[in-house]
């Protein structure tokens, strides 16, 4: 009887013992996570219907853009957050657009595959170097526009982005280990705010 019960304590001690340490592999589900980007977006087209002093953005305006994100990385393959940025609206040629300050708030989500499994589903797998990036984004854009009899002052539009990129690993090794999922990153997409649509193009850091 005492030989059984010190085999059934091993075998316990030892279930335990692998449950802790497939708990510590796996870690947290979720973490704090930053993302900064800076981007360009060209002019595409202007939809939707013109008031008395035309389009909110009638001359062909460029947007230089600046965002900051704070969210949830889930999962280490999951973005989800929110953030802001700001807009400089302009064209390159002179006299054509009068430049105009913009600013969105807007909810993010993104999804970039982080690992791969290798050696079958007992190995722990190990985060690449390169992988795809996808993502969206809705909220809400306002635009500091020339106030009447010349323009509509501040407008306030919905905004919604679809994007596409890759990342860029740069620590990488097993997942769940070290904050292997801090990259750098570039993407392009279509955005439409202030009843315009544009092409942005953005290079961005996350950590």
């Amino acid at each position: 009887m005492n030989r059984i019960r010190t085999i059934l304590f091993l075998v316990l001690a030892g279930l335990s013992s692998a449950a802790a340490a497939q708990y510590s592999q796996l870690g947290s589900n979720s973490e704090f996570m930053l993302k900064i980007e800076a981007g360009y977006m060209p002019f595409v087209g202007n939809i939707g219907t013109a008031g008395d002093h035309g389009y909110y953005l009638s001359r062909f305006h460029n947007a230089a853009n600046f965002n900051i994100m704070a969210g949830a990385n889930v999962s280490q393959d999951w973005f989800i957050g929110g953030g802001a940025g700001v807009n400089y609206y302009h064209n390159f040629v002179q006299g054509l657009a009068i430049p105009a300050l913009g600013a969105n708030v807007f909810a993010d989500v993104d999804f970039r595959p982080i690992w791969h499994g290798t050696m079958g589903l007992d190995y722990q797998p190990g985060t690449i170097k390169l992988a795809p990036l996808l993502g969206g984004r809705a909220g809400a854009s306002v635009l500091m526009g020339a106030p009447e009899p010349d323009g509509y002052g501040m407008t306030i539009t919905p905004m919604a982005e679809l994007y596409g990129g890759i990342n860029w690993y740069y620590l990488h090794g097993l997942r769940n280990m070290g904050h292997n999922w801090h990259s750098f990153y570039a993407t392009i997409g279509i955005a439409y705010m202030q009843q315009t649509v544009f092409l942005p193009v953005r290079i961005g850091w996350r950590w």
